[in-house]
């Protein structure tokens, strides 16, 4: 669980460990809403360039892999 700084939204963020220990799947979502203005993909990819870092295979999210996450929260890719 993540609550903002500013305004007190609440985000969870959920890990499932799949295939035996060998993936990772993750998901960070709003409680309340579903816009974030990008909060939850800026979290993931912070999370994923740590992984990337210690030698996991971790995928940035971006317009390209995730467009309607990114026309809903900025309205464009």
């Amino acid at each position: 669980m993540f609550e903002s700084l500013k305004n007190g939204y609440i985000d969870d963020l959920e890990l499932a460990v799949v295939e035996g220990g060998a993936k990772v799947l993750v998901r960070s979502s709003s409680r309340v809403g579903f816009l974030d203005f990008g909060v939850n993909a800026k979290r993931l990819n912070f999370l994923s360039s740590k992984l990337r870092a210690a030698g996991w295979t971790a995928p940035e999210i971006n317009a390209k892999t995730h467009p309607d996450y990114f026309i809903q929260n900025y309205g464009k890719l």
